[in-house]
């Protein structure tokens, strides 16, 4: 039995239909990835943290500066690998013999806290005295680690000690809150 010519050719362009239903699929899957990639960098958040001296003081400050909100889930402050717990632990630590108290020192808690775009708050600082300015030279001993996530769900974790960004889950061993 051979096949007429209509049915070779309905055949073939049969063939040719399912060829351009796979070549749309394709394309629709490459065009949804593209769209995911682009709604992740509309939304991508991006901690860091900075060292502000001036004439009245120091301070630390924490600041997105990516995109989309930041939504702070875990805070980790260590001191020479050890970690503190809160403002107190902190400041025993810089300077173990302090008389210093809250009337020199400025802080907000960060924990549980949603940076939008290109806010900037002050974790800890002080105003200068003769104690506040020793203090400030054990700070290079200060580890800081913040676990953040974007509104999409992704994790990342901001490193003081590299200034680096990694895109993973973190959990403080002892979570610093002030």
């Amino acid at each position: 039995m051979s096949q007429s010519k209509t049915d070779r050719l309905q055949s073939i362009g049969t063939v040719f239909a399912i060829v351009i239903s796979v070549i749309a699929m394709f394309t629709s899957i490459y065009e949804a990835n593209i769209m995911k990639s682009q709604q992740k960098a509309m939304v991508w958040p991006y901690i860091n943290t900075s060292q502000n001296y001036n004439g009245q003081g120091f301070n630390i400050s924490v600041y997105n500066n990516g995109t989309g909100p930041a939504i702070i889930k875990s805070v980790e402050i260590t001191y020479k690998g050890i970690p503190l717990k809160d403002l107190n632990t902190l400041l025993d630590s810089l300077k173990p013999d302090r008389t210093f108290g809250y009337d020199v020192i400025r802080s907000n808690n960060i924990n549980k806290y949603v940076f939008k775009s290109g806010e900037e708050k002050i974790l800890f600082g002080f105003e200068w005295t003769d104690e506040t300015r020793q203090a400030l030279e054990n700070a290079k001993y200060l580890d800081i680690k913040i676990a953040y996530e974007s509104v999409l769900g992704d994790y990342w974790v901001y490193d003081s000690k590299t200034d680096s960004n990694e895109q993973k889950k973190f959990n403080a061993k002892i979570e610093y809150d002030n």
